[in-house]
């Protein structure tokens, strides 16, 4: 596949990001790791008013900063379906396999932040990940709701912390579960033989998943999942060690392909309106494609 020219991304720095260092600045409006950026720094691939910027420079209201971003246009980037958007808030329906933010070292690419921010304004948590409230794995699908303001990020990150937000998400799992429900406690901590693992330790954070079996068969139980706390890697670390980890979870033991886990309902306390919202992503079509190898067999209504 030949390679996409490198192309320039452009933006004037606003009044609130005056005085930033312009390392910040550019991860911010662009989605990407800082390390990331100081490598376009080094290389000269970002100039500001026409000039050679330099990362610990100070950014000042009004100049014109342009990437040159050795990476496809975010219009090959996929598209976030929008759930529900107002001035506060911004609901999407996540596509699986795509990161919240940042791609990672040494690579750019596209992300929940990246793409968003070319549509809306984002605000609030760090300049790196702007509106970010909570995250979802990269291969998770699912609705997340973002801030819009300063003020609707600290609300909606102290509902969080509260635990006042309803959290369902769809798991199909090896194995057919005997209970029809159950709950899961189990003090998760990270493993430190492989950091990028969590694993259930004594000592780690208090954990708590409760679920629910919608259908079974085929050697596999597709569950309603509800988190009450919000650790790492909760859901495919908790089901794992009951000994039914996700289909297709790599990490824990559900072996290899697409990784069966959606975030399939959010409900939270709107930080304007001061109502209650619900939002539902519809379950991707390969859920439906195991459903209907089973004859759409399971609990009616759940």
């Amino acid at each position: 596949m030949p390679t996409k020219k490198a192309q320039p991304r452009r933006f004037v720095v606003g009044e609130g990001e005056g005085g930033m260092r312009l390392d910040r600045v550019v991860a911010a409006r662009l989605g990407l790791p800082r390390t990331v950026v100081k490598d376009l720094f080094r290389e000269g691939a970002v100039r500001v008013d026409g000039s050679p910027g330099k990362a610990a420079g100070r950014a000042r209201p009004g100049q014109t900063v342009e990437v040159n971003l050795p990476a496809p246009e975010p219009a090959d980037w996929p598209e976030i379906p929008v759930l529900y958007v107002d001035e506060a808030v911004l609901v999407i329906d996540k596509p699986a396999g795509l990161p919240v933010h940042g791609a990672g070292r040494g690579r750019v690419g596209p992300s929940v932040v990246a793409i968003l921010q070319g549509r809306f304004s984002l605000a609030g948590g760090s300049p790196e990940r702007p509106g970010v409230v909570h995250r979802l794995d990269a291969p998770t699908s699912g609705v997340m709701v973002l801030a819009r303001t300063k003020g609707a990020w600290e609300d909606l990150v102290d509902q969080f912390r509260r635990r006042e937000v309803k959290k369902e998400y769809l798991a199909l799992v090896e194995g057919e579960l005997e209970p029809e429900e159950g709950e899961i406690h189990g003090r998760l901590a990270r493993d430190p033989a492989r950091p990028w693992r969590m694993r259930v330790q004594a000592g780690g954070k208090g954990a708590q998943t409760e679920f629910s079996v919608l259908a079974r068969g085929d050697g596999r139980s597709l569950l309603l999942v509800r988190p009450k706390t919000g650790r790492t890697h909760q859901i495919r670390v908790h089901l794992s060690a009951i000994g039914h980890p996700v289909v297709g979870d790599g990490v824990y033991g559900g072996g290899g392909g697409r990784l069966m886990l959606h975030a399939w309902r959010l409900g939270f306390r709107h930080p304007l309106l001061g109502r209650w919202m619900e939002h539902v992503a519809p379950p991707p079509p390969w859920f439906s494609d195991w459903l209907e190898g089973l004859g759409n067999t399971g609990r009616k209504g759940s």
